[in-house]
């Protein structure tokens, strides 16, 4: 008796071990699916940082949002994700210095762990928009749904969790059985009724 109910305590807190991890999955899902599809629908932009330029203030794997930002609102210390080059490469940096010129409002970058601004100037127009939400970690999940064996791993790992919820609710629900004593049966099957003291 007292092997099951250890054996039943063991089982409960599993399952609600994979009750939580399985809460954890489906809020990383949400999450992700808000940053990346829904964000972009308010005007906003979600990024998923890929190089550690600007460690510590940004981790590499971290997804961040960026707002549109009008020239004139730019100061020195903002984040702000700009677009350059033939390629329309996309990084991340922190702005050094504002420039004014005859053609319009430049910037100076840096990322935080370069030792060195960047090697060139940009105008405001290269900007995408300043930073303001750094979502670490987020951005490995948003890369891994927007990848065909992402979404298979992360089918295969909901699958497995379901099928442990499913095996151990059914073991818990075998074990409490087998804790339950066993009600006395009259010869027909019928359960018999209690005993009855004399002079009761």
């Amino acid at each position: 008796m007292t092997s099951r109910v250890v054996m039943a305590r063991l089982v409960r807190r599993l399952r609600h071990g994979l009750d939580l991890a399985f809460l954890i999955l489906a809020a990383v899902v949400l999450a992700t699916l808000v940053a990346g599809r829904v964000v972009p629908l308010t005007g906003r932009s979600t990024f998923v940082v890929s190089g550690p330029s600007m460690e510590p203030a940004i981790h590499i794997g971290s997804a961040i949002v960026t707002e549109p930002a009008a020239a004139d609102s730019l100061r020195v210390g903002d984040i702000v994700s700009v677009q350059v080059g033939p390629a329309q490469a996309i990084f991340t940096h922190r702005v050094t210095r504002l420039i004014p010129r005859a053609d319009g409002l430049w910037i100076e970058t840096k990322g935080d762990a370069n030792a060195e601004a960047d090697p060139v100037i940009l105008p405001v127009s290269a900007v995408i928009g300043r930073v303001t939400l750094v979502l670490p970690g987020m951005g490995y999940a948003i890369a891994a749904l927007a990848s065909t064996s992402g979404l298979g791993l992360l089918s295969g790992l909901s699958g497995l969790l379901l099928v442990g919820l499913l095996l151990l609710e059914d073991a818990e629900r075998q074990l409490l059985r087998a804790r339950r004593p066993a009600e006395p049966a009259s010869l027909d099957g019928e359960v018999a009724p209690a005993p009855t003291l004399e002079g009761a």
